[in-house]
């Protein structure tokens, strides 16, 4: 029987939750059976699962407006899908919607307005793997690969003895939650825009990113200290303001259904 994991309800389905719980069934089976292909096929299996519930919920906080939930969950996928894909095929990824999730995932966060987090940096006293709990050193490592599944299980490294030594502001952060910024003094205007058109977590879309030009007295309250429009990164009397026309950054998306009338206009931020 198929079954269709498309929407929050669908992750609470009876049907849905009778057939995890016997995944997770076969996979304790196959563990203690020393079967570790049948163990690893589990681990896949329910790993894509969880990816494709964790998009889903990403995908219906973005519609409530709830972004930085979603945010959080955006960034567990790409952890996911990270894990899933070092340890499947391609057909695998794709039959399970994982390809299609990571591309929809990089395309959700290149909307956001966030630019700010926080990095803390640590000391590390030492590791050990998470499968035989061998300390790992450099000279002196066991035969496990971190982030290879054995016998139905991730390799990791555990740190001990960790010692947070700084804490920076970064634009490229190792962890995307630490959002530095307030969401109520931010735009989410494109989040928003393209998730009022999209129904479904699943539907197909893309964004093309150009420019437009618009008359200068189109950003008559653009005030000369503001930034530039044209999002050079200086301010507006040392860049654009002499000029009759300024071109700003443009976003068409792209979707696989006709858009409503009153969705194709331009949406114009100033």
């Amino acid at each position: 029987m198929k079954i269709e994991l498309t929407t929050l309800e669908d992750i609470v389905n009876p049907e849905i939750i009778k057939s995890i719980d016997s995944i997770k069934k076969e996979k304790l089976k196959s563990i203690k059976c020393g079967d570790e292909e049948k163990a690893n096929e589990c681990w896949r299996a329910l790993k894509a699962f969880d990816l494709n519930v964790l998009y889903i919920r990403a995908f219906n906080n973005i519609k409530n407006k709830r972004y930085r939930d979603a945010w959080n969950e955006l960034e567990k996928c790409e952890i996911n899908y990270e894990f899933l894909s070092e340890n499947s095929n391609e057909f695998f990824l794709i039959n399970t919607r994982s390809k299609f999730i990571i591309d929809k995932v990089i395309k959700w966060q290149s909307l956001y307005p966030y630019c700010l987090f926080v990095s803390p940096g640590f000391k590390v006293g030492y590791y050990t793997c998470s499968i035989c709990d061998h300390r790992v050193r450099p000279r002196s490592r066991c035969g496990h690969k971190k982030g290879k599944i054995y016998n139905g299980e991730l390799c990791l490294h555990v740190a001990h003895d960790m010692e947070i030594l700084e804490v920076s502001i970064v634009s490229t952060p190792a962890q995307k939650y630490s959002v530095m910024h307030d969401d109520a003094t931010l735009d989410f205007t494109l989040i928003e825009y393209i998730s009022n058109i999209l129904e479904s977590a699943f539907e197909e879309w893309d964004l093309n990113r150009t420019t437009m030009r618009f008359p200068k007295e189109r950003f008559a309250n653009v005030r000369s200290e503001d930034d530039c429009p044209c999002k050079s990164g200086r301010e507006f009397h040392g860049c654009c303001s002499d000029k009759k026309e300024i071109e700003i950054p443009h976003i068409d998306f792209i979707l696989s259904k006709s858009i409503p009338p009153d969705k194709e206009e331009i949406s114009f931020p100033y």
